[in-house]
């Protein structure tokens, strides 16, 4: 029970990188397609740094892998959830370029921020 709190922590912490990003992507429905892609890979990187840079600089409960595991795994949950039961339109953008590859770049950068910061 003792790991409880730190594994709520984390769930917060993606929550919020997660609620960040898609309040990104809600709003730049309007760019060009190459402006979409690299500002929503921009905003991926830049938000999972900073949240996790806050995160990294104050709780050390578990090893940066058990952080990055648990972040993303909260990620997938927060994205099976909404584009599988919540959302009802057209679900043209789970594809490498819109989905998969920002999932490895905020992957990638929660790992990252946790060994500059550590």
């Amino acid at each position: 029970m003792p790991l409880v709190a730190p594994t709520l922590t984390i769930l917060l912490y993606a929550l919020v990188a997660w609620v960040l990003i898609e309040v990104f992507v809600n709003n730049a429905h309007r760019l060009s397609r190459k402006h979409f892609i690299f500002f929503h890979y921009v905003c991926v990187i830049a938000v999972f740094f900073g949240v996790f840079d806050f995160y990294f600089l104050h709780h050390q409960t578990f090893s940066i892998f058990a952080v990055t595991a648990i972040a993303m795994a909260t990620v997938c949950a927060l994205e099976l959830m909404v584009f599988g039961y919540l959302y009802s339109g057209e679900r043209w953008f789970l594809n490498y370029v819109d989905w998969i590859f920002p999932m490895f770049l905020a992957l990638g950068t929660i790992y990252f921020t946790g060994v500059l910061v550590s």
